[in-house]
């Protein structure tokens, strides 16, 4: 039994929303039976989490309400359950299917922090069907369309709130085993834009606005072809969704004005500095008279160390971040899934052009729900 089928038993041995339920009336009747009521609303959670525990026995390091495609696709082995479970509160299992021309999506997980948004989801067409992305080249854009269509984020009444909210998404078709056969397992990577009210309550002059959904388009699942320069529709159809988002925010924010120079660039302030398990986001303003960086950052200009000193290593940047020429968002994703509260008391150095700047994380704290 290779990873992909010993996911998808793991998967398919954690129960449903309708499975938690019986187990729950079960527990509950029995509890009256013997006369012993319960205390609280805690046990009825505990003996839930038991009773789920022991259908997962073998997925033993399994944390409810994940995913394990989306842990292996984040890099966290099946056996760290203390990463699976710093991302909890940001992950909620959903079961959103869309049928259309004899193909069938169905949705998952969504996962967010701040900085990005994960949708997990799985793509079956009829039995016979070749379902071929040219997963090969992975340089290539695959999915479904991305470049006219954009996710828009609802609130609880259903309403689009705000205007191009989205500053990058895209489509990844992940490993399943077998590339062309009927079925796809896919992942919606999306970076929300800075400063609106995507991903966390925002005040405005009539109320506090906050998004409940992410409206995504699923439009024809296609690949670009770089032979023809054009995109390659593999199947037609239309699969668009409403997607319920997790509402606490799994970070920690601390905001300051630490004066930097960069080049011939002053007046230059670190705004805030937010850290999640996933994720480190700096904001940054600043004048400038040309139509460029007010920071020339990048992973080797920057070391965040935890509160005993040790570095934390950063990848590549998430997303393509936010430039107005007075402000200046850059998000990198975290080498490995880490708890943000062993940054409280660390530090962040950023190695520019006039020395090094560090900045303590002394006053580092979650964000405010």
């Amino acid at each position: 039994m290779d990873r992909h089928e010993l996911n998808e038993m793991f998967d398919g041995l954690t129960p449903d929303p309708a499975r938690e339920r019986e187990l729950l009336r079960q527990l509950l009747q029995d509890d009256a039976r013997r006369n012993k009521p319960m205390k609280n609303w805690k046990r009825v959670v505990v003996g839930v989490a038991a009773a789920a525990l022991l259908v997962t026995a073998a997925a033993a390091a399994a944390v409810p309400g994940i995913n394990q495609r989306l842990l292996e696709y984040l890099g966290i082995a099946p056996e760290d359950t203390q990463a699976a479970e710093l991302l909890a509160p940001g992950a909620m299992a959903v079961d959103i299917v869309k049928e259309d021309n004899g193909a069938t999506l169905h949705v998952t997980q969504v996962l967010r922090d701040r900085t990005s948004i994960m949708v997990l989801a799985d793509f079956t067409a009829p039995e016979g069907t070749v379902l071929d992305l040219d997963e090969a080249n992975p340089g290539i854009s695959k999915g479904f369309e991305s470049l006219t269509n954009f996710p828009e984020f609802l609130d609880e009444a259903g309403e689009t709130i705000g205007d191009h909210m989205v500053s990058m998404y895209r489509w990844k078709v992940l490993d399943d085993g077998d590339p062309l056969d009927n079925h796809l397992s896919l992942m919606l990577l999306l970076n929300p834009m800075e400063g609106e009210p995507a991903v966390q309550k925002t005040d405005s002059e009539s109320a506090i606005q906050e998004t409940a959904f992410l409206r995504v388009p699923a439009v024809d699942l296609k690949y670009f072809d770089f032979s023809q320069m054009a995109d390659v529709i593999v199947y037609s159809g239309d699969w668009s969704f409403d997607v319920a988002l997790p509402q606490e925010d799994i970070g920690y924010v601390q905001q300051t004005k630490q004066a930097i120079s960069e080049a011939d660039k002053t007046g230059i302030t670190v705004e805030e500095i937010y850290v999640s398990p996933m994720t480190l986001q700096l904001t940054v303003t600043g004048e400038t008279t040309a139509d460029r960086d007010l920071l020339l950052l990048d992973c080797s200009k920057i070391s965040l160390k935890d509160k005993a000193g040790t570095v934390v290593a950063l990848q590549e940047k998430d997303g393509y971040g936010m430039r107005d020429g007075q402000k200046q968002v850059e998000t990198f994703r975290l080498a490995e899934i880490t708890d943000p509260a062993q940054f409280v008391g660390g530090s962040l150095t950023l190695d520019l052009s006039c020395g090094l700047v560090t900045i303590p994380l002394d006053d580092l704290q979650p964000v405010a729900p």
